[in-house]
């Protein structure tokens, strides 16, 4: 069983997938992908250490997305705009994902997928 604190983190990831796309996702079918780091890490990543106390943690999702759903959330708006979010959607194919984007998070997310995928440590898919 998952901690309270972790509850709480995964609860979040979920949330904000809901909130910026519109898909709602079932905890059951999340993968923390951060977990398996180093103990040494405490399994999280700094995006910025010693510039920022930042944490993230960097999950992977499971489950079935219908194609339908995906694709029509090409270009999409979304975003909660009481909170200043503007987030255009753009879906890339997964191969073609790391050239397109300067966005750390996703390139460090890459990367742990493959390496966690690489080295078996995913759990078989129920």
């Amino acid at each position: 069983m998952l901690e309270q604190g972790l509850i709480f983190v995964w609860r979040h990831a979920v949330r904000e997938v809901e909130e910026e796309t519109g898909i709602h996702l079932k905890l059951r079918d999340m993968v923390d992908l951060t977990a398996f780091l180093d103990p040494s890490t405490g399994g999280r990543v700094f995006p910025s250490p010693g510039g920022c106390d930042e944490e993230i943690s960097v999950f992977l999702y499971r489950g079935c997305v219908g194609k339908e759903i995906i694709t029509q959330l090409q270009g999409k708006e979304t975003g909660l705009r009481e909170k200043g979010e503007l987030i255009k959607v753009h879906v890339v194919p997964y191969k073609e994902l790391w050239r397109m984007t300067a966005d750390a998070k996703v390139l460090m997310a890459i990367a742990l997928y493959e390496m966690a995928k690489g080295g078996g440590l995913l759990p078989l898919k129920t």
